[in-house]
């Protein structure tokens, strides 16, 4: 009887160390699971503070652009009505300020496509960025949903949920990383 005791005893203290380093490992991963959320949870608001940035560029952009052509529609109206004015005249001076309205009119056309290729490629930057931010935040619903299955493995005593949090936390990994390619 003794004998048997002893080998219980053994069990008993082997099952006590199993549980002590599994809930480390347990600790320990769910820690990192936490850090690397926060890692992503930032990232994703960078992206999509970046994304926004972008936009507001778009926006200032196509203001510009919308006065450049404005302008250049006003310098039009001044040529077309210089050129009947020297019909009108054969005054040589309306004839002079039609061709200079005429090449003001190029320059300022030329500088309003500028800003429109600019109001493209930062809608372009834009949604990449948001792109980014999606994948980001798509890592960070995998480790939120991690650190709750290890939770339940903690409260639970069930390693299964542990492995399953591990798995989230392997799939948050590859979506985060997914995120910066």
């Amino acid at each position: 009887m003794e004998e048997e005791s002893n080998i219980q005893e053994i069990k008993e203290g082997f099952e006590k160390l199993e549980g002590v380093s599994w809930n480390r490992y347990l600790a320990i991963t769910t820690a990192f699971i936490a850090v690397t959320a926060a890692i992503a949870t930032l990232q994703s608001g960078n992206f999509a503070n970046k994304a926004l940035l972008e936009k507001n560029d778009a926006v200032l952009f196509q203001s510009k652009a919308s006065d450049q052509y404005a302008y250049y529609q006003a310098k039009g109206i001044k040529k077309n009505l210089a050129e009947g004015l020297y019909i009108e005249t054969k005054d040589r001076k309306f004839q002079e300020d039609a061709q200079r309205y005429k090449s003001e009119q190029e320059e300022i056309k030329k500088q309003a496509d500028e800003y429109v290729g600019q109001v493209n490629e930062s809608n372009a930057k834009s949604t990449e960025f948001l792109e980014r931010h999606h994948k980001a935040a798509i890592a960070v619903t995998f480790f939120q949903i991690s650190i709750a299955l290890s939770a339940m493995s903690a409260l639970l005593r069930r390693k299964l949920f542990w492995l399953f949090s591990i798995l989230l936390l392997a799939a948050g990994l590859v979506a985060l990383v997914w995120a910066f390619v």
